[in-house]
């Protein structure tokens, strides 16, 4: 299982609690990826490895989480705010989960600007 995804568009002022729909697959392996939903729906319990990247509009922010059945589990801030430049962050985590279990990347402090060129998401099973 794995899957590797990313933004089909910019995404511009995204509330707080907002999921980012991650539109473009490029790999999803065991179909776990849902591009319309933005969740990945977990095939089997395990360990899982997950990534994702943002890249902040210039003047802007991006404050994003993994999401696990609706719970934060881990946290990551792109600020680009006060610069003249994107900002590019990137955050990898490693989560127990169930067989049925559903992850997502979603924003914990909005609103949040992101460019769909820079800004992805991927997981894998160890």
């Amino acid at each position: 299982m794995a899957f590797d995804v990313r933004l089909t568009s910019n995404v511009n002022n995204l509330a707080t609690n907002g999921r980012i729909i991650f539109g473009t697959v490029d790999l999803n392996e065991g179909k776990g990826y849902n591009s319309l939903t933005g969740i990945f729906t977990a095939p089997a319990a395990g360990i899982y490895v997950f990534d994702w990247t943002t890249l902040a509009i210039q003047g802007k922010y991006a404050h994003t989480s993994l999401v696990v059945n609706a719970e934060l589990k881990s946290w990551n801030t792109c600020v680009a705010g006060p610069s003249k430049t994107n900002m590019v962050c990137s955050k990898m985590t490693i989560v127990r989960l169930k067989q049925r279990d559903e992850v997502w990347i979603g924003v914990f402090k909005g609103p949040a600007d992101m460019f769909r060129l820079y800004t992805s998401f991927s997981g894998y099973k160890l």
